[in-house]
């Protein structure tokens, strides 16, 4: 039988100038790591900071026509919807993206009513394909709407993909003569 000897002043130092390096490469795929998570972060609480556009930016910006992007408004008016074509018709006037402004303003039952009074706000038509009127799209509502802004017969229309809203009855207590009228 064959006897092996280990020599440990051959191994030893091989080993600690790998641990050493192995240290090294260590703390900088932990640095990489930290820094990517970092960006993350910082993105995404910037992305957060604006849930949506207002349709005065939206109208006021071309770099923004015909891009998917996310609109809110307060619904004036009815909607209409065409049971021949399918296609949901309304319109949305301007309301501020601050909630700061939004407070000052009295709050969110304030703000949509004000919008849809005030004959200089800002409108837009917006146009959903094969929707049908959701319960919620009401005069005075909040619709938040992703879509794209296009041109037809010479006018802006937003076309919305997707339709969110924000309760009117939420802000009752506030002003209940708005909500109930």
């Amino acid at each position: 039988m064959t006897e092996l000897q280990w020599e440990k002043s051959q191994v030893l130092p091989a080993q600690t100038r790998v641990k050493s390096g192995g240290r090294w490469k260590f703390l900088a795929i932990g640095a990489v790591i930290l820094a990517a998570i970092g960006y993350l972060l910082f993105s995404s609480t910037l992305i957060g900071a604006r849930y949506y556009v207002t349709v005065d930016e939206l109208l006021g910006d071309k770099a923004m026509h015909g891009k998917t992007v996310r609109v809110s408004g307060a619904v004036d008016g009815e909607p209409v919807f065409d049971p021949a074509t399918q296609e949901l018709t309304f319109v949305v006037a301007n309301i501020p993206n601050s909630n700061d402004e939004i407070r000052e303003q009295g709050g969110l039952a304030m703000v949509l009513h004000y919008a849809v009074e005030d004959p200089d706000a800002t409108r837009m038509t917006v146009i959903a394909h094969e929707k049908e009127i959701p319960d919620l799209l009401q005069h005075e509502a909040q619709a938040i709407m992703s879509g794209t802004l296009v041109e037809q017969g010479g006018e802006m229309v937003f076309v919305a993909d997707e339709i969110t809203l924000k309760c009117p009855t939420k802000y009752e207590e506030d002003v209940p003569e708005q909500v109930t009228g």
